[in-house]
């Protein structure tokens, strides 16, 4: 596909808790990230990619392209409560943030599936071009937006009418997406011209295009969002972008094939599909300071962090 036994109870668990998707071993890897151990292993559809956790939803969503269905978690207690319908190819997927509304891209059907949050329904499926991957919401949950792979293109769809309103020029081949903490500037990772391109929200306008590394795959950002952190799959590199001067300022060596990517505080959360693991970055100076192991081929395609956890 494309290339692109139970532990404690969440209320025992450290924060944050990070949901990993592992293609090659069916299952979703539960990690404490501040003990970095695996807490438990989840069994969930054929080679789940994508992953949105939602606070406000109480839940964790998996795409599983082969099995071409949802598999959704509890995070309160852990395990998988549902598999859904996912369409022909369920690839990237997101929630709005306040947990209503579940979006997941139909690789195939070139489609955004739009399900109830809660009761797992579908409400609609909106056609947004060819090879839809990654999929971002606004933060009034109001657009969404998603990367229309072979079309070089991010798809704006109003969350309201489920209407196609907006199409921004990208790249070759954008794949995953990232709304900057402002929600001003949305960041689209092109993974065949080796660049990000930079789209001002107002009004859809090109701002920049920054040279990255080979095949972006993820981004995410620190909380002030002053910088950008994207992963570099065949460079095996982060490449840390300045949000005002728009530019990289530092690249950092990373674990082999880096995809998934997630900033907590100070540290920076990388999975390595090669390594099978979790590597973890200091955010200041991009010292690898640790990592833990998750089963094989893992991707963390999304919003893999679930800050809501407690001890």
């Amino acid at each position: 596909m494309l290339l692109p036994a139970p532990g404690a109870s969440g209320a025992a668990a450290a924060a944050p808790l990070a949901y990993i998707t592992n293609q090659g071993s069916d299952s979703v890897s539960v990690v404490d990230v501040s003990a970095m151990r695996v807490l438990q292993t989840l069994a969930v559809g054929h080679s789940p990619a994508g992953v949105a956790v939602s606070a406000a939803a109480r839940r964790a969503f998996v795409t599983n392209p082969d099995s071409r269905d949802v598999s959704v978690i509890d995070l309160d207690s852990r395990r998988v409560i549902a598999t859904v319908p996912g369409g022909s190819g369920p690839v990237g997927i997101a929630v709005a943030p306040d947990g209503r509304r579940l979006y997941v891209a139909d690789w195939y059907a070139g489609l955004l599936r739009v399900f109830d949050a809660a009761s797992l329904q579908p409400v609609d499926a909106v056609p947004v071009g060819q090879a839809p991957a990654g999929v971002a919401v606004s933060a009034d949950g109001a657009r969404v937006y998603v990367a229309a792979r072979d079309d070089d293109a991010v798809t704006v769809v109003d969350a309201h009418s489920l209407k196609r309103i907006a199409r921004y020029a990208a790249g070759t081949h954008p794949f995953a997406l990232g709304i900057t903490p402002d929600g001003r500037r949305l960041l689209a990772l092109n993974v065949l011209s080796d660049d990000v391109s930079v789209i001002d929200l107002a009004d859809g306008r090109a701002l920049a295009r920054i040279a990255v590394g080979k095949a972006p795959y993820g981004v995410d950002f620190d909380a002030g969002g002053g910088r950008a952190f994207v992963t570099n799959q065949h460079a095996a590199s982060v490449s840390v972008i300045d949000l005002q001067a728009l530019r990289v300022t530092a690249t950092w060596a990373a674990c082999d094939y880096p995809e998934g990517i997630e900033v907590d505080g100070e540290r920076v959360y990388v999975v390595s599909w090669m390594e099978d693991a979790l590597c973890v970055h200091d955010a200041a100076s991009g010292r690898r300071v640790g990592s833990v192991a998750l089963g094989r081929n893992p991707r963390g395609f999304g919003r893999f962090l679930d800050r809501s956890a407690s001890p």
